[in-house]
């Protein structure tokens, strides 16, 4: 049983017929996509992220163009429902199993932008700019201990792998987007 957040009571409309698209992810989490025509012929698509306990994680809903079918509807769902779970969960190399290593991003605006439907070419870009980003960062960090006359063995182990996180982000983006 799903806990529901407001997003999907303000969103939900028994009158109005919908597909719906659901998906069970490895780690437990639920994924559920759901679309309509609203009476004014716009499609509508919720979106609703849930845990393996069925405790929501993310719920959205958007209004899309004017009679866009079903099946396009609910693929674009899904893939922003993808990159929803991708942003929230930790960044795992394909080679070796890592702990997260995001960019922490606390600015509202910041935020709105990456979650603005945007397209393919956008998204690889800002993906390609945050890796960028973070990689820059691990490295000064990791050449200021380098400088440093004397670094505590924990921070030093610490900063290895933070750098060596960036830089396989970097690699598997790339390689992403060349596929």
């Amino acid at each position: 049983m799903r806990h529901r957040g407001a997003q999907f009571w303000l969103w939900t409309d028994n009158r109005l017929p919908l597909h719906t698209h659901e998906e069970v992810l490895s780690d437990g989490v639920q994924v559920e996509v759901r679309a309509r025509v609203s009476h004014a012929g716009v499609t509508q698509v919720f979106i609703g992220i849930y845990d393996g306990h069925g405790v929501m994680l993310c719920e959205e809903f958007h209004d899309r163009d004017r009679d866009e079918p079903y099946c396009a509807a609910l693929k674009w769902g899904a893939q922003r429902a993808r990159d929803i779970v991708a942003q929230t969960q930790g960044f795992v190399a394909p080679h070796r199993v890592q702990l997260a290593l995001g960019p922490v991003i606390t600015d509202e605006s910041v935020l709105a932008l990456r979650r603005m439907e945007m397209s393919e070419h956008e998204r690889f870009k800002l993906c390609c700019e945050d890796a960028w980003s973070e990689y820059l960062a691990a490295k000064a960090a990791m050449l200021n201990l380098m400088r440093a006359p004397k670094v505590d063995p924990k921070i030093w182990a610490d900063h290895k792998e933070r750098l060596k996180q960036a830089i396989d982000r970097r690699v598997y983006v790339q390689r992403t987007y060349l596929h």
